[in-house]
C-alpha cells in the first residue's frame, strides 16, 4: 500500500469534531445554502425512488403539467425537505466521519435545491429568468455589503 493511501484512509476515518460540525450546519441552514449545489440523481424516500433530476429536467419540458403529476410533485416536495432536515438533525447529532458528515450535507443541499426547483417549475417560474434574478440580487446585495464595509474601514481610521 502506498503512504498517500493510507493517509487517505485515516482521513476518511478521521471523525467531525466540533468546529466543523457547526460549519456544515451554519452553512446548511443559511439562506442559499442550495446555490450552486448537484441535485442528486436518484432519492429513496419511505421506500419508494425518485428520480429527481429526470422529474425536473421534464417539468422545464413541458408548459404545465397534468394535475396528477402536479399534485404528486406538489406531495413530493415536503418529503424532500423533511428528508433534508433529517440530514441535518444526523448531521448535528451523531458522531460522523469526515466522509459520512459531507455526503449528509451534499445530500441535503441537493435535497433542499431539488425541492425549490420543482416548487419554482410548478408555479411557472424558473429557467433563464430565475437565475437572471438571483444574479442580479445577489450583485445588489454584493454593493450593499461593500459599502457598509467601506464605512466600518472609514470609522475605524
Amino acid at each position: 500500500m502506498f503512504p498517500d493511501a493510507r493517509d487517505a484512509k485515516k482521513v476518511n476515518a478521521e471523525y467531525i469534531n466540533k468546529q466543523e460540525r457547526n460549519k456544515l450546519l451554519w452553512s446548511l441552514r443559511s439562506d442559499f445554502a442550495w446555490a450552486g449545489k448537484k441535485i442528486p440523481e436518484c432519492i429513496e424516500i419511505d421506500g419508494e425512488e425518485y428520480r429527481l433530476r429526470d422529474l425536473i429536467r421534464e417539468l422545464k419540458v413541458k408548459e404545465s403539467p397534468e394535475p396528477e403529476k402536479a399534485s404528486k410533485v406538489r406531495a413530493l416536495i415536503p418529503k424532500l425537505k423533511a428528508k433534508a432536515k433529517a440530514n441535518e438533525e444526523l448531521l448535528e447529532t451523531e458522531e460522523l466521519t469526515k466522509t459520512e458528515a459531507g455526503a449528509l450535507y451534499e445530500e441535503a443541499t441537493g435535497l433542499l435545491r431539488a425541492a425549490i426547483e420543482l416548487k419554482d417549475r410548478l408555479d411557472g417560474k424558473g429557467g433563464e429568468e430565475s437565475s437572471d434574478e438571483l444574479k442580479k440580487m445577489l450583485n445588489a446585495q454584493r454593493l450593499v455589503d461593500e459599502k457598509s464595509f467601506q464605512q466600518l474601514l472609514k470609522s475605524l481610521k
